[in-house]
């Protein structure tokens, strides 16, 4: 018998492999500065901080509020082009953002809700800082979120086209709100990853203390296109590979903050909401003005002086940052950054707002007609915004030795605008009492 065997046929075959070129990045770094690292962040101008006994300022009391813009850091402009992208990546591209969080006084210690110590101040999003007992809270003001040590993201979608590239503009990075409230805990000085600055500035004394740590709060970094970004979610205490690709833009407190422990005044209320008699248009537009006053209850240390030299306490009403904004556009700032003018919120947006129309101030008291305060740090005396704390304020009483109460009223006038018409419409204004030590 046989047995048929198979036959095993081998056919030659030919592997062919094709080799492609790695897939190339539709976006690109245009700006070759270092804005990531730590002497070219854009500064947070804080100017000077000053605390006083926790009986004036318990805390929790706001110390100061400020806005940057990236375009505010060395080498930067709101023009300077830092990315180009391909059309296609229009619906892929990203700001992402976070505190500095491998440092222990740049945005590791969430020491406003307790991190790192025992007490809980009911303060989230607060951050150590350098400066002793103040924390930094910051905010991303395209997404409303406030800064963690984790990663977040918010879509780009504000930018230049140029032929047939996208660009990305400092201008078209968010503006970062930072401000500043006082904590009842020091940050542990161990546990971070960095502590880069060491220790802290003077807590006590007579002098004025610049903040020379120069390690950033905060920083945004650009996703898209195949730039290097850290993975949204992701701890920035362990993360942080953009920072080795230079993308992105750094903020920080250095060299444009100080702190000083000064006696000084507060505000404890004012009225909160002032109304104005009904006004026509044609009324306004043919001079006419409606009035009405507000006041402001403060509380002064005995040993506290009042006026707008160095050392001594003013008072201010600052606009809201969009009033700040639209006084720019109407050209009403004053030489020295103060605001001639509050316009409405909404304002020239917003189709039931009237227009044409502004408030000024004036010390009911003296007379003297009086600025607001805009949101630059450069502005001082009268023409900035800021008057003697007691010019024409009158005593209330004292509530605690060594302090007194006092109260200033201020008259709110509703005109029209320089060189303007009136429209019909609401006005619903908002801004702010500010006391701070010069």
């Amino acid at each position: 018998m046989s047995i048929a065997r198979p036959l095993l046929s081998l056919s030659a075959f030919v592997l062919s492999m094709i080799m492609l070129p790695a897939a190339q990045a539709s976006c690109k770094r245009i700006y070759n500065g270092y804005n990531v690292l730590d002497s070219y962040s854009a500064q947070i101008p804080f100017g000077r901080v000053n605390l006083t006994s926790t009986y004036l300022q318990p805390v929790g009391v706001p110390m100061g509020s400020v806005v940057v813009s990236a375009g505010s850091a060395p080498g930067l402009t709101a023009e300077t082009v830092l990315w180009e992208c391909d059309p296609a990546d229009a619906n892929d591209l990203y700001e992402v953002f976070a505190t500095n969080g491998d440092d222990r006084v740049g945005g590791y210690w969430e020491i406003g809700n307790g991190k790192g110590t025992t007490v809980n101040d009911g303060l989230p999003n607060y951050y150590a800082t350098w400066f002793p007992y103040v924390a930094v809270k910051l905010t991303h003001l395209n997404s409303g979120l406030p800064f963690t040590r984790y990663w977040q993201e918010s879509k780009i979608s504000q930018y230049d086209t140029v032929g047939t590239k996208i660009q990305i503009k400092a201008k078209h990075l968010s503006l970062v709100q930072a401000d500043l409230a006082r904590v009842s805990s020091l940050p542990p000085t161990s546990g971070a990853g960095s502590n880069y600055c060491g220790g802290m500035a003077a807590s006590s004394g007579s002098g004025t203390y610049s903040y020379t740590c120069t390690q950033p709060n905060g920083y945004i970094q650009f996703r898209g296109g195949g730039i290097k970004s850290d993975v949204v979610g992701s701890d920035s205490n362990t993360n942080f590979i953009f920072w080795g690709a230079y993308n992105g833009v750094g903020f920080g407190m250095r060299a444009a903050a100080s702190i000083s422990y000064t006696a000084t005044c507060v505000a404890r209320n004012t009225t909160p909401v002032v109304t104005f008699t009904p006004v026509t248009a044609s009324e306004l537009n043919q001079g006419h003005t409606r009035e009405a006053d507000f006041t402001i209850n403060l509380e002064c240390s005995d040993t506290a002086s009042s006026g707008t030299a160095t050392n001594q306490t003013a008072l201010g009403i600052q606009v809201a940052y969009a009033s700040y904004v639209k006084a720019q556009q109407l050209n009403l700032l004053t030489s020295g950054a103060g605001v001639r003018y509050l316009v409405s919120n909404g304002y020239g947006t917003d189709p039931s707002v009237a227009t044409g129309v502004g408030i000024s101030l004036r010390n009911s008291s003296t007379g003297t007609a009086m600025n607001f305060l805009g949101w630059s740090a450069t502005g001082t005396g009268a023409s900035g915004g800021w008057y003697p704390v007691k010019a024409g304020a009158s005593i209330a009483g004292s509530s605690a030795s060594g302090y007194t109460n006092y109260v200033q009223t201020i008259t709110a006038i509703l005109s029209t605008l320089p060189g303007l018409k009136a429209t019909p419409g609401k006005v619903d204004a908002t801004a702010y009492v500010l006391v701070k030590v010069q």
